[in-house]
């Protein structure tokens, strides 16, 4: 009987980890669609100031560069992982620092090989748009900054509510499996949710359940 109490316990605690991961999932959630808003009301109050002319397409740099990038790998187990890192300022096509022979293998390759100047990292893309620019463009780049570190943090906790569900669903089926083999018809005997109703019903309403 030890068994089937230590699963029990496994599989509160996986239900508490899955209810926990979605708790904070819809909190990020809600978070980045708070930034996201108030980042385009900011941009939309730049361009009124500054006119739509100003801060549009138009005034975008010749070359781009990320600031930031977003890495994504799996562990051993499959689970995909999502890290924010920032960008290296070099070329545009750098490979994927989650890739490679280490962050030294990274950086000689990167580096200029006879004698360059060194990297530098990537410039303020508000200069694109003027040397003394409103301040509601700077609040609307804080909050597009933010809400691509929240939208890492979506991804990573996603890929962990997925996967404490599948532990959860695991160890169910296991719960399930154990129930059977021991011949009890209380959780796993009765798939409509009404274990031991059977034995406490008059015979006809038994009968007429199982028709």
């Amino acid at each position: 009987m030890d068994a089937p109490e230590s699963l029990s316990l496994s599989l509160d605690e996986a239900a508490l980890k899955v209810m926990e991961a979605l708790e904070l999932l819809q909190q990020r959630r809600e978070q980045l669609e708070q930034h996201l808003r108030q980042g385009w009301l900011s941009l939309a109050q730049a361009r009124y100031s500054l006119g739509c002319h100003r801060v549009s397409s138009l005034q975008y740099g010749a070359t781009m560069v990320p600031r930031v990038r977003v890495c994504h790998r799996q562990d051993p187990e499959g689970r995909p992982h999502f890290e924010e890192v920032p960008g290296t300022g070099g070329d545009p096509e750098d490979p994927d620092p989650q890739q490679g022979g280490g962050d030294g293998l990274r950086q000689r390759r990167g580096a200029p090989e006879k004698g360059g100047a060194p990297i530098r990292p990537p410039t303020d893309p508000l200069g694109w748009f003027g040397v003394l620019v409103p301040p509601t463009l700077r609040q609307a780049q804080g909050s597009f900054q933010r809400g691509v570190t929240l939208a890492v943090e979506v991804a990573e906790l996603q890929a962990t509510v997925e996967a404490a569900a599948a532990r959860y669903r695991q160890l169910l089926r296991q719960k399930r499996h154990l129930a059977g083999d021991s011949g009890d018809s209380g959780d796993s005997q009765s798939p409509t949710g009404a274990p031991g109703d059977s034995k406490d019903t008059e015979g006809d309403t038994v009968t007429s359940v199982t028709a």
